[in-house]
This record gives C-alpha cells, sequence and structure tokens, in this order.
C-alpha cells in the first residue's frame, strides 16, 4: 500500500484554484484521480495534485473556448453560418483557442438539442475555459442563468457578446408555437392540438 501523502478536498481546491465542485466533476470524468473512502469522501495524492498544478500551469498560458450558434430553421442557414463568422473572428481577436465549434437547428426551447448536448459533454470531460455564444437566447430561450451556473461547476466560463436578447421575430414566434402545440396536444391530443396551434400561428403571421 502506497504511503505517498494524501490531501483533502478542500487543500486541494485551494491549491488549483477551483471549486470543490470542480474537483467532483473532474473526478467523476476521469480528468482526476481521486482515492475515493467511505461515504464517497475524495482524498487526493499529492503526486496527482502537483501533475494538475503543472498542467494548469502551461493551460493557463493558452485560452481554450468552443463556440456555439443557433437557429430555429432550416431557411435561417444564413445566419447560423454568420454566427460561426462573428464568433470565430472575436475567439481570434481575443487569443482563443477553438476547440469545437457546435450547432443546431432547432428550438430555443428544445433542451435535448444534439450540439448542445454535445457541448456539455465536451465541457465535462476536458479543460474549456469559455463557452461563447452571441445572444443569451441562442444559447437557451429561458435557463440561461442555470446553464452557466453548470458550465461554471466545471471551471468554464460563458461569454455572451451582446447582452440583450436577439431580435428575430420568426424565431421568437417558433418558440411561442412550440409551448403553443406542446400545451394544446396535452389538452386536446396531438393532432387537435397542433391545428389549432397552426391557426393562432397564422394570427400571429398576420401581425408581423
Amino acid at each position: 500500500m502506497s504511503s505517498e501523502q494524501l490531501l483533502e478536498i478542500g487543500d486541494v481546491a485551494t491549491l488549483l484554484g477551483v471549486t470543490t465542485q470542480t474537483l467532483r466533476n473532474w473526478t467523476n470524468s476521469g480528468y482526476m484521480d481521486a482515492v475515493i473512502g467511505k461515504g464517497g469522501y475524495r482524498r487526493f495524492r499529492k503526486s496527482e495534485v502537483e501533475r494538475l498544478m503543472v498542467l494548469k500551469e502551461r493551460e493557463s498560458s493558452v485560452k481554450k473556448c468552443l463556440l456555439y450558434c443557433r437557429v430555429s430553421t432550416s431557411i435561417q442557414k444564413e445566419n447560423l453560418e454568420r454566427q460561426i463568422e462573428k464568433l470565430t473572428s472575436f475567439a481570434l481577436s481575443n487569443g482563443f483557442i477553438i476547440e469545437g465549434i457546435y450547432k443546431d437547428i432547432a428550438s430555443g426551447m428544445n433542451f435535448k438539442r444534439r450540439g448542445l448536448l454535445k457541448l456539455l459533454d465536451y465541457c465535462q470531460k476536458h479543460h474549456i475555459n469559455t463557452v461563447i455564444i452571441e445572444y443569451k437566447d441562442k444559447l437557451a430561450r429561458f435557463g440561461v442563468d442555470l446553464f452557466k451556473e453548470f458550465l461554471s461547476s466545471f471551471g468554464t466560463e460563458l461569454i455572451i457578446l451582446n447582452a440583450t436578447d436577439s431580435d428575430y421575430k420568426q424565431e421568437i414566434i417558433d418558440d411561442m408555437i412550440a409551448i403553443i402545440i406542446h400545451f394544446s396536444s396535452r389538452l386536446y391530443g396531438k393532432r387537435k392540438g397542433k391545428n389549432k396551434a397552426n391557426k393562432i400561428k397564422k394570427e400571429l403571421l398576420k401581425e408581423t
């Protein structure tokens, strides 16, 4: 049995400049090794902490980021490419290394987006400094603060280039329709609910 010194999670968090939750996430994803005792209590070998300190020092001079872009429908693909170009330009001009670009064509009300889930999974398994988006509603129509806290638990910052919501009316209408279809389907059944939602959509489009 190794007699190497074991450090407590609070002390390791201070040494590495992260939260204890970040250390738990790192060990759960395999990024960092830990000695787990009874009750799930984690301690860390001194050599493992020193390895992470050296790695963190190297990575501190390299800012890694992920870009995330979203539009609601395929007819907005041109807007999707514009987002990618704008975020890429911002990242490179601010000294970031782009580790990946994730994009979705889906409603901002849908949290099961393939690109979004892949981005969150990547942040969990790798050390990423920053996720960059253009508008907060490109990440999600609601719950952006929750995503921000989730990313923070992995030591990842969320940068939003524009503090206000985007003003693309059609996308807002599409998200409203998604909500209407969901609740109409629960009240009236899938087919009838969709028909009612389509009628409401026509009325909304008349006003734009």
